[in-house]
């Protein structure tokens, strides 16, 4: 996949670089807050005593929509973040694996699951993917580790300095909200992009790139609100890596990528999920009609950063 750098940009010890990818735009579907937005699904627990790993989602319009992995779900009975991206066909009924991101509630508050205005950071995101892949090595499905998840709810709320009655990530954000809001505030989506690489200071943390233009400017704050939560606000910009360094690490990972051995099965929705790991790396793209509609990797980074 040819790939070009269209723009860097750093705040403290946050860089984001933006991406550009060709034979875009060409599969319809709508992103998730578009089609919450429009009223094209309703995302629902799958009956009145719900299931902590599996919601369901009725897409009654005529639209493919799109689920990001890492997209946070807030209602129902608890909070729920998705296990893997997911494409879904037009009138529809989907069994869609997630996980609680909430672990002290188990009631409803409302009939239906609602979109969030964040994703989820990347080390929760990288952890879910490496239990994932050997969830479905094992034959258990798109399974994540929750208990591991929700010690990543506890590792947040101890770096923002943040108490959630319900150990709710929603609350450490919402808390966090205008913080967030104004660390990120000098970030401008590229129109021309349909991607984006997130770098903590020299590390770089994660890649996605998705097929439409659209769909990625839907996605570019919440993933940016997520890297906030990650990098906790850190002002400083100490051990920054130069532009070219950036541009280079970043075409290198994605060389990396291509080269890997992929295991492919059906994916919860339309087309195929293909999927790798390494020690240092893991990643997965959905494909469907011979078009990546979502390719994300993540490095390993074994940190959080107190703000």
């Amino acid at each position: 996949m040819h790939t070009q750098i269209s723009t860097i940009h750093r705040t403290g010890s946050l860089t984001v670089a933006q991406l550009g990818t060709p034979g875009r735009d060409v599969v319809e579907y709508a992103g998730l807050g578009k089609a919450l937005d429009k009223k094209f699904i309703q995302v629902k627990e799958v009956d009145n005593a719900g299931s902590v790993n599996t919601i369901i989602v009725l897409n009654t319009s005529d639209q493919f929509v799109f689920l990001m992995d890492g997209d946070i779900l807030a209602g129902a009975k608890q909070n729920r973040v998705v296990n893997t991206s997911m494409l879904l066909a037009p009138q529809s009924k989907t069994l869609v694996p997630v996980s609680c991101v909430e672990a002290g509630r188990w009631k409803h508050t409302s009939s239906t699951f609602g979109g969030t205005a964040y994703s989820a950071p990347a080390t929760l995101r990288n952890d879910k993917a490496r239990h994932v892949r050997q969830s479905l090595e094992e034959k258990r499905g798109f399974a994540s580790n929750q208990g591991e998840i929700w010690g990543r709810v506890s590792e947040f709320e101890k770096v923002h300095q943040m108490s959630s009655a319900t150990s709710n990530l929603s609350d450490i954000f919402d808390g966090k909200k205008s913080e967030f809001d104004e660390f990120i505030r000098g970030f401008a989506p590229d129109p021309k992009a349909n991607g984006l690489a997130v770098f903590f200071g020299k590390s770089l943390a994660s890649v996605d790139i998705f097929h439409r233009t659209d769909v990625y400017l839907e996605y570019f704050p919440k993933l940016l609100r997520g890297a906030a939560f990650e990098s906790g606000t850190d002002t400083g910009a100490n051990n920054l890596l130069e532009e070219a360094e950036v541009r280079y690490r970043v075409l290198e990972l994605l060389d990396k990528f291509e080269e890997q051995e992929f295991t492919e099965r059906p994916s919860v929705g339309v087309g195929t999920d293909r999927r790798f790991e390494t020690p240092a790396l893991a990643g997965f793209e959905i494909v469907y009609g011979g078009h990546v509609i979502h390719r994300a990797a993540f490095r390993s980074l074994h940190r959080t950063t107190k703000g």
